[in-house]
């Protein structure tokens, strides 16, 4: 085949027709060994349980179609040779991913457990010659050298994080990783990556065949073994075609091409870490959650996010045909500044960050005299409707009272979709060993859904009666927010109880109809 684009679209139908032929074998085989998603009402948006079987049908329809395209087209075969090595380590590499998503999805693993097994299959791939050498800024070569590994490892895992992050609504990942994928294999027909163009044809072709049963309402879902897979290919697939030692790619590509999943992991990180939480906290603040609060639901939700990736994928695109990074990031600022500016989603992340940099700046710059006496608050609503803000003023009403030297309300209900940050703080701080701090989680039916900390000066008796009258006040408003979140939970029709609507199946019982 001459034609540039003839080869990817052939792995890209073949890849098609597979997946919608195997993917009702890989629901059937989910259920028989339990790896299925059942609803909790706390995080998940369904309401039945559903197969987690992408990470089986995407290997299994990527294995059959690329070794079919190979058999129709041996000519091919000579670049997987001369790379055999790194195509081997790769394999095993998908092939761990996977049991790892599986494992995940069957029995449950800590972020950081998985993060670690994340770590060893990416040092694995990148021994076996995977890594970025070299890249380019706006036309200016780096040898990266000693940073080569570090960066490739940073790269692997921040493309399989962020996939396996916007993973969160029916049909969404499939749609980011497709639309991905068939941008990848239109760069690599340009750019004389054909193994790398046939791969990604391949997987494009298996999404958009995984998505015939997992758009809303979904039969299927990826799980972590499908989302980690895209990742993980989309990680290797850049690097390989871009950041080789030969190509001439500018660095801002990828990062073009993989902008909405990377803005949504970022703003995650950024509004866990500027709110004291963990990276690894469940929260209702991730784009799709966004845009539902906004009225998109169900394939209105899947078209727009399939809109903003096809800007970014059709900017990456246009950046290389056109040798330009202008371009691409044009359209990449085009893509993410409609959601700040709308304030459809990175807003509140983005206001948090600009008021915890102005407070820093502040402290720098304002004089000595100034900066003791001065009081910096940052207030911010990062999901939800639900007005917060009474609950704060007597909060800080009391510090004021009681000359406190910092308070911070933390609220983060995903059930209810309501995520609330405030803080207030003295510019000059008691040293720490004059420091008294009174940290208190905020629970309700066994859930904790909050933080209240304080902080103050040590003053002998009256922190003593400070510390008991901020008892008196903590027993009243906790009773007033359980009262607040139980009307809450009434009006949405969210059960009391949320562990009793939904059981897992008993071993032996029939495996639900399909």
């Amino acid at each position: 085949m001459n034609h540039p684009f003839a080869l990817p679209l052939v792995a890209l139908m073949v890849g098609l027709a597979i997946s919608i032929a195997i993917t009702p074998f890989a629901r059937r085989l989910a259920f028989m060994f339990g790896l299925v998603d059942y609803p909790d009402n706390l995080r998940k948006l369904h309401r039945q349980p559903i197969a987690r079987c992408g990470g089986i049908s995407i290997l299994a329809t990527l294995l059959i179609s690329f070794g079919l395209v190979l058999f129709l087209y041996p000519e091919q075969a000579i670049h997987l040779v001369r790379d055999s090595q790194q195509a081997l380590s790769l394999g095993l590499g998908a092939i761990a991913i996977v049991g790892l998503g599986v494992v995940d999805d069957r029995s449950g693993l800590r972020g950081r457990q998985k993060l670690a097994v994340q770590v060893l299959i990416c040092m694995g791939i990148i021994a076996f010659g995977f890594s970025i050498e070299k890249v380019q800024i706006f036309g200016y070569p780096i040898d990266l050298g000693m940073l080569a590994w570090p960066l490739t490892l940073l790269w692997l895992l921040l493309c399989i994080n962020s996939i396996n992050l916007i993973d969160g609504a029916d049909g969404l990942c499939s749609t980011v990783g497709w639309i991905s994928f068939a941008a990848v294999s239109v760069i690599c027909a340009f750019t004389g990556n054909h193994i790398e163009g046939i791969i990604a044809a391949s997987l494009a072709g298996a999404l958009l065949g995984f998505l015939f049963y997992n758009l809303p309402p979904a039969s299927v879902f990826l799980g972590d073994s499908g989302s980690m897979l895209v990742g993980l290919f989309l990680g290797v697939l850049t690097m390989r075609s871009w950041f080789s030692e030969g190509s001439s790619m500018s660095i801002t590509i990828p990062f073009v091409l993989m902008a909405i999943p990377l803005f949504d992991s970022s703003m995650a990180v950024l509004r866990r870490k500027l709110t004291g939480r963990s990276v690894f906290t469940v929260d209702r603040g991730h784009l799709h959650h966004n845009l539902m609060r906004h009225g998109f639901h169900d394939r209105a939700l899947v078209g727009i996010i399939a809109l903003l990736s096809s800007v970014t994928a059709a900017g990456a695109v246009a950046g290389v045909i056109l040798k330009s990074d202008l371009i691409s990031i044009a359209t990449m600022v085009f893509a993410l500044g409609s959601l700040v500016v709308s304030k459809l989603f990175g807003f509140a992340e983005l206001k948090l960050l600009y008021l915890r940099v102005e407070r820093m700046v502040t402290s720098l710059l304002s004089p000595p005299k100034r900066n003791m006496n001065g009081v910096h608050q940052e207030v911010v609503q990062l999901q939800g409707t639900r007005n917060w803000d009474t609950v704060w003023s007597t909060l800080v009403e009391f510090a004021e009272k009681h000359e406190l030297a910092q308070l911070s309300l933390d609220l983060n209900m995903p059930w209810l979709h309501e995520g609330y940050h405030a803080a207030w703080k003295k510019n000059i701080l008691p040293e720490y060993s004059e420091r008294w701090t009174f940290r208190l989680p905020l629970k309700h039916q066994g859930r904790i859904f909050g933080h209240l900390e304080f902080i103050g000066k040590h003053q002998e008796e009256e922190t003593l009666s400070t510390i008991a009258r901020l008892t008196e006040l903590l027993d009243v408003m906790q009773t007033d927010l359980q009262a607040l979140i139980q009307d809450f939970e009434e009006k949405r029709g969210i059960p009391r109880h949320l562990d009793d609507e939904v059981r897992s199946p008993v071993p032996g019982q029939p495996v639900p109809n399909l």
